[in-house]
């Protein structure tokens, strides 16, 4: 799997376990990743989503990857660089549009699923493109 080439650019989250997206008080999350340069992979990690009240919030971050265990470590940039998570790609679609992504259990969160898929706009194929055997999504 080429994640150097795969995961730059701008993803909605279609499906998730997260209770973070599904509580109704985060709504149209995105996570945009930049590659920055150097070795082993290091993303910028921007995740941005809407409140009820129509503010935008924004959490950065930055993604290392062990290239041993294929699993990347987040850590939170500013007031959140004390936190951290670990994640990995589960699945990439043949056309590079659709990723499924597992997180494990943080000090802040659960271990969930999100699906994400490129651009701006709901992908009604999505749903028909995921392998079976990630948990009970929730397609937003």
């Amino acid at each position: 799997m080429k994640l150097r080439q795969t995961l730059p650019g701008r993803w909605r989250v279609l499906a998730t376990t997260f209770p973070m997206w599904l509580s109704g008080r985060r709504l149209d999350p995105t996570f945009t990743y930049e590659t920055l340069p150097g070795e082993p992979l290091r993303l910028s990690d921007v995740v941005t989503y809407r409140t009820r009240q129509g503010a935008t919030r924004r959490i950065a971050g930055v993604d290392r990857l062990d290239e041993r265990s294929g699993v990347f470590t987040w850590r939170g940039r500013g007031v959140l660089k004390v936190l951290s998570s670990r994640w990995k790609v589960e699945h990439v679609s043949d056309d590079g549009d659709l990723v499924v992504l597992s997180f494990e259990r943080s000090l802040v969160t659960p271990a969930g699923v999100d699906v994400i898929g490129r651009g701006p706009a709901r992908r009604p194929d999505a749903r028909d493109r995921v392998p079976a055997g990630f948990g009970a999504l929730t397609w937003l």
